[in-house]
């Protein structure tokens, strides 16, 4: 898992040409935003106090000047520490316990060839571009360090990770019984049940329709065998 741009960069389509003008936004925007832009527009609003970092996509819909800022964060497979990115205009910037951060300016370097995290300890002979990218650096380590207890982070994960290996033993135990999500299936509405008659069961069951006597007719009764074009 990183955070470059083949790996974290995904198009991103909306489409509604009753209201927007077709157009491309150029602006930093994240999956993230597409609760809070749903909510912006159907003019509702979100339950107060719900941790959100996405941001209403709207004005840039409507072809407003919108944020530009994206937020990333990964504790999954492919890393042994939390893995943080902030994307702000052309600037990106990576921060991992186990690794060293990284910043690349996208715009000049788009292939993210040149880490600019690297300035950090040098302070003699910097360019004009070097001194930018070493204050947003030293900006972007402040506002990590703000956002993110990566000690916190640490301790949820591996607890986490303990408590479902914990699980994954006792499932591992007689027959398996796998923890994937299994939405709520009403059995009593799809298979032969004993809440009805059993002659009204077999005649719904018929198809031409029967009556009563068996005899065929044109009434068609709900859940009728061949009344939704079984």
């Amino acid at each position: 898992m990183s955070y470059f741009e083949s790996s974290v960069r995904v198009p991103l389509l909306i489409s509604d040409p009753r209201r927007l003008v077709p157009h491309r936004v150029k602006e930093n925007v994240s999956t993230l935003d597409i609760l809070p832009t749903l909510c912006d527009i159907v003019g509702t609003s979100l339950i107060p106090g719900l941790p959100m970092d996405g941001i209403s996509l709207l004005p840039h819909l409507e072809g407003k000047p919108g944020h530009d800022t994206v937020i990333a964060e990964y504790t999954g497979e492919g890393t042994i520490s939390p893995l943080m990115m902030i994307r702000r205009g052309p600037w990106k910037y990576i921060t991992c316990p186990t690794d060293p951060p990284q910043l690349f300016n996208l715009e000049k370097d788009p292939l993210e060839l040149v880490n600019l995290a690297e300035l950090a300890n040098k302070t003699e002979g910097l360019t004009a571009d070097e001194e930018e990218a070493k204050a947003r650096f030293e900006k972007f380590e402040a506002e990590a360090k703000a956002r993110w207890d990566f000690d916190a982070i640490t301790k949820s994960v591996l607890l986490s990770q303990r408590t479902r290996r914990l699980v994954w033993g006792a499932l591992n135990v007689g027959k398996f019984d796998p923890w994937d999500y299994n939405p709520n299936d009403n059995g009593t509405n799809k298979y032969i049940r004993s809440f009805l008659p059993l002659d009204e069961l077999e005649r719904r069951a018929r198809f031409p329709p029967v009556d009563t006597y068996g005899r065929e007719t044109r009434d068609i009764v709900v859940d009728q065998a061949g009344s939704h074009n079984e």
